[in-house]
């Protein structure tokens, strides 16, 4: 007997086709993922927009496999918040034959010089999430792999170099659900270097540390609430902007993937 976190063989082929859609031994060893579906974040012309770089493109769900030159990344969809993301950041750390896993989504700026539109790739994260505990102890860190990050922050300045934003590169802290951003919290994060928050990332960095993974996050900021912007009004505005920057982002992952 073992339990579903124990994952091998068949339990492993049917979890990942349930997750991902494809086959265990056609898994690709490097992936993007986003807490939303891929075409709500990076657009809904992302199949369009990436093949007409000269990628092939297939689609498996909501997730799409990119191809080029016998090299391959599944860009997927992992789950809105800590304890369903868990789920998809655990399985990948699993499979055997991946090595690197990209996090690109949305979270909340909270550092003194962040502000909506800008981009932070943290090196570091606080888990306050606290959904890991039973696989894993709380002690582990959660931190990006350092050679990746190095890699990825040009890539990312230099694509939105234009677009008059800031790139940051700092601490995030990831919070179990959005109703626990209390401003005392966020003050006091604030106060402790912390530049931006989401529901997600720390999961990640914390297994991917575990299991031996490389790891990165990308974070757009969206709401400052301790600048007054609000997530509802941060929402509808600069909307063409955002989008823009999540196309920018999309260009330098494909740089990075495969140049």
């Amino acid at each position: 007997m073992v339990g579903y976190a124990e994952l091998k063989g068949k339990a492993l082929d049917w979890v990942v086709r349930s997750h991902f859609g494809l086959p265990l031994k056609k898994m690709p060893d490097r992936f993007v993922i986003t807490p939303l579906e891929v075409k709500v974040f990076f657009g809904s012309d992302f199949k369009k927009r990436v093949e007409n770089r000269d990628f092939a493109v297939k689609k498996f769900g909501g997730n799409f496999l990119v191809e080029k030159n016998k090299q391959r990344a599944l860009f997927c969809a992992g789950g809105v918040g800590a304890s369903a993301f868990a789920d998809s950041a655990y399985i990948l750390c699993q499979v055997p034959q991946v090595t690197e896993v990209i996090f690109a989504g949305t979270g909340g700026g909270i550092g003194k010089m962040v502000n909506t539109t800008d981009v932070h790739v943290p090196h570091t994260c606080k888990r306050l999430e606290k959904v890991l505990e039973i696989l894993t102890s709380s002690e582990i860190p959660a931190k990006a792999d350092g050679q990746l990050i190095r890699e990825l922050l040009p890539l990312i300045k230099k694509e939105v170099q234009d677009l008059r934003i800031n790139v940051h590169s700092g601490i995030h802290a990831t919070v179990p659900f959005v109703c626990s951003e209390t401003k005392d919290l966020l003050t006091s994060l604030q106060r402790q270097g912390v530049l931006s928050v989401d529901m997600e990332l720390s999961v990640l960095y914390a297994l991917a540390d575990h299991y031996g993974k490389r790891a990165a996050g990308i974070i757009r900021i969206g709401d400052c609430p301790l600048k007054g912007l609000m997530f509802w009004d941060s929402i509808k505005s600069k909307v063409k902007l955002k989008a823009e920057i999540h196309r920018r982002i999309l260009y330098a992952l494909l740089k990075h993937l495969f140049d």
